[in-house]
């Protein structure tokens, strides 16, 4: 497996990488704003001032182009107005020292053609790094003198030196920001999905314990309780698994151990084999049922069998089941009194149903007493169709009601093993109820005798 950054790693580096963007651009955007706003207004400003020199110098008012230069250096900008060829550049020789022009060979063609020029340089005549504008005063055709106004660029640094703490201020408040935004992502989504994610590995090895309780209340922190929701789901299955092995080796355990025993004395002279074969056949047959009993079960409870939805008149099922438990009921003496409604119809699998009925009658006549009675009502209520067993036993205790229809649950009080089957049949009536859109509800107390209820829809027959 390649080795990956975590995603607290990956949140640094975005971290990291978008100060560094966010500081960037914002230099960038300062020095273009500086550029685009305050150096040009300094350009338009030395190109005016360029313009009052040269209508002074044409004017011929040598006091006012003085009172102008004078009043410029007042100011803190520079002004010269220059008429002498060797600075011009326009006397021999034609490559005169750069110290000795103010202009250069380019910068003079345009001047000669009548256009203002920007110097932005270093200007060896006066000495210094400048932006100044520069206006041609021509007469005859011919260059006679030039207008220029400047100012240092070490003074239009020092403005946007003045703005810069307050941009690493800014800089650092942005700092500031993206840190706290950081941090609450940490806690409010890194920090419970890394837990989530460690909450997770050790489900997959099977430790269920713990869970997650982010304090946080957004979708991040939803998702953590229904994880927990799913971890403890899977933590009763799990356990439920192990308690339905534990069960099915304990409810096996006998009837292999009967097995055993009696296969042992076949092997012994003078036994009495027709007794021990019907007690194996007997034993043999009860493992067969259990184990079609568990197989029907996980059919149900995994959503592989198919049910049928065909109109089915209710009652009949009822005197169905009725009849093929018959044998049993009777042998015990047992009367089975019944109350149905023969109008009630239901969509459904005419064997399921029949089955639960079976199931409801076995278990009613396995725990009520010999001579007892066991009532079957049938009637509509509410708008479903409500099944009725009663049996007239020792009832159930009330702290054992929730889990009578879970897989294997037996309740021994008043109970017998002997008496009673694997605790399969209810666990079986439940899922068959349930894909039929109905509920199974279970009412009893002690020496009450127990009611076990199937609420059904009801056909809709219009």
């Amino acid at each position: 497996m390649k080795p990956y950054r975590s995603v607290a790693t990956k949140l640094w580096l975005l971290f990291a990488g978008v100060s560094v963007a966010g500081i960037a651009l914002l230099m960038f955007v300062a020095y273009s704003v500086y550029d685009a706003v305050y150096v040009d207004e300094e350009r338009e400003q030395l190109h005016e001032l360029a313009e009052a020199l040269r209508g002074a110098y044409l004017a011929g008012d040598a006091a006012e182009l003085e009172g102008i230069i004078e009043f410029l250096e007042d100011s803190g900008l520079n002004a010269l107005a220059i008429d002498d060829p060797m600075v011009l550049g326009a006397a021999l020789p034609l490559q005169a020292p750069e110290g000795d022009v103010i202009i250069n060979f380019e910068e003079r063609e345009g001047l000669s053609q009548g256009q203002a020029v920007v110097i932005e340089r270093r200007n060896a005549y006066v000495d210094a790094d400048l932006i100044g504008v520069a206006l041609p005063v021509i007469e005859g055709g011919n260059l006679q003198a030039i207008v220029f106004a400047y100012r240092p660029v070490s003074e239009l640094s020092q403005a946007f030196m003045n703005v810069l703490p307050i941009l690493l201020a800014s800089g650092l408040l942005a700092l500031a920001a993206l840190y706290a935004i950081r941090r609450r992502i940490q806690k409010e989504f890194i920090g419970p999905v890394v837990e989530l994610r460690n909450a997770s590995d050790a489900m997959a090895k099977g430790r269920f314990e713990g869970g997650i309780h982010p304090a946080v209340h957004n979708e991040v922190g939803d998702l953590a309780q229904s994880f927990n929701v799913m971890a403890e789901s899977i933590r009763e299955e799990d356990e439920k698994k192990r308690e339905f092995l534990q069960n099915l080796s304990h409810e096996l355990r006998t009837p292999l151990s009967y097995i055993k025993g009696y296969s042992e004395l076949l092997q012994q002279p003078n036994t009495e084999h027709r007794h021990i074969a019907a007690i194996l056949y007997r034993e043999s047959e009860r493992m067969e049922r259990m184990v079609s009993q568990i197989l029907d079960l996980t059919k149900l409870e995994g959503g592989e069998e198919d049910i049928a939805h065909e109109l089915l008149a209710l009652s009949e099922i009822v005197l169905s089941a009725i009849d093929n438990t018959a044998v049993k009921w009777r042998g015990r003496q047992q009367e089975v009194k019944t109350d149905l409604d023969e109008d009630i119809l239901v969509y459904g699998d005419e064997d399921r149903l029949l089955q639960v009925l079976v199931n409801l009658l076995d278990n009613a006549i396995a725990y009520t007493p010999e001579g007892g009675l066991i009532a079957v009502n049938l009637r509509s209520e509410g708008g479903k169709a409500m099944l009725e067993v009663r049996d007239s036993g020792p009832g159930i205790p009330e702290q054992h009601l929730p889990y009578v229809a879970d897989r294997f649950y037996r309740v021994e009080k008043g109970r017998t093993r002997g008496g009673g089957g694997a605790g399969i049949g209810l666990s079986i009536v439940k899922q068959i109820a349930e894909l039929h859109g109905g509920r199974l509800k279970v009412e009893s107390s002690e020496g009450d005798g127990t009611r076990v209820q199937v609420w059904l829809p009801l056909a809709a027959i219009s």
